[in-house]
């Protein structure tokens, strides 16, 4: 990766040139894409006025906009396990984005 204080790189060009030459194809909205994979991943652990906090959004932008439905929780509703909420953070000053 180059510099990234360097001002005249642009990371999105040069992730997307990285994931080309490595013989994949860059997806749309790449960084959108990442960013709504981390909110999910934060929203399955943690309250969602905390996500949207971190997020910069109210938690009904953060739902709408970035939350995303994974293959993994039909197969939980198939499989007619409860959802339930277990927190992997005990601490407030345990995990920080």
């Amino acid at each position: 990766m180059p510099r990234l204080t360097d001002p005249p790189t642009n990371l999105r060009t040069t992730f997307m040139k990285l994931i080309a030459r490595s013989g994949y194809e860059p997806w749309p909205r790449l960084f959108h894409n990442m960013r709504a994979s981390c909110a999910t991943d934060w929203a399955e652990a943690l309250p969602a006025h905390v996500v949207a906090k971190w997020l910069g959004h109210s938690p009904l932008v953060a739902a709408k906009h970035y939350l995303q439905t994974r293959d993994a929780h039909f197969e939980v509703a198939i499989r007619g396990e409860a959802c339930t909420y277990t927190p992997r953070v005990h601490s407030s000053t345990a995990f920080r984005p």
